[in-house]
């Protein structure tokens, strides 16, 4: 079965075409992308989740705004930012930060390092499938873009009452943005799939 390719859209059963790198390959019946062939596909995703890893913390640890006002000075991080809307009773808006702009986030890097890791390596490492099914369906659930509008708005609000610095943690932030959507954007999930099914033993 692994010679054959199904149709996410709309379920046909393909041969499995030879597609050359840099080239995708259309369903006949629907026209929906079947394989869209990347280059080093796992090496670009591998080095970007490990990139985005690295990122992750001081967008975390380090503060991404600071504001003086009147002789005082506050720094606010990403964690402190939804404490701070917890202690203001609003307990679903700091879950929602805290789920979607840490928690998922660092899920899903750490999902895909341990899938290409594996893949590189050629290792069949456990639960390789439920790993790559786990990152696509969060692969949605990533809001860091939202959490970066809101500061941007919340910068261009303050600005005229209190002196606001942008922080380390604000350009890591962006720098974790931009690494997050090129992995998504490098990553082959048609080739994934096959090479832990080859891993397996399917061949």
């Amino acid at each position: 079965m692994d010679k054959m390719i199904a149709c996410h859209e709309c379920d046909l059963l393909l041969e499995r075409p030879v597609v050359e790198t840099g080239m995708t390959a259309h369903c006949p019946r629907c026209g929906h992308t079947l394989i869209d062939a990347k280059f080093n596909s796992i090496e670009r995703t591998l080095a970007l989740a490990l990139a985005g890893i690295i990122l992750f913390i001081p967008a975390n640890l380090y503060p991404i705004l600071t504001l003086e006002a009147l002789g005082l000075s506050h720094s606010q991080t990403i964690f402190s930012s939804a404490m701070a809307m917890y202690r203001d009773d609003l307990t679903i808006v700091a879950l929602m930060i805290l789920l979607f702009a840490i928690v998922v986030p660092a899920t899903k890097l750490l999902l895909l390092l341990y899938i290409s890791t594996a893949l590189h390596l050629r290792r069949r490492w456990t639960g390789l499938s439920m790993t790559m099914r786990a990152y696509q369906h969060l692969d949605d659930w990533g809001m860091l873009e939202v959490y970066l509008l809101g500061v941007m708005v919340s910068i261009v609000k303050l600005v005229d009452v209190a002196t606001v610095i942008p922080g380390l943690g604000l350009y890591s932030l962006a720098a974790l943005i931009f690494t997050t959507i090129l992995s998504s954007t490098m990553l082959d999930r048609d080739l994934f799939w096959h090479q832990i099914g080859v891993l397996r033993g399917v061949e």
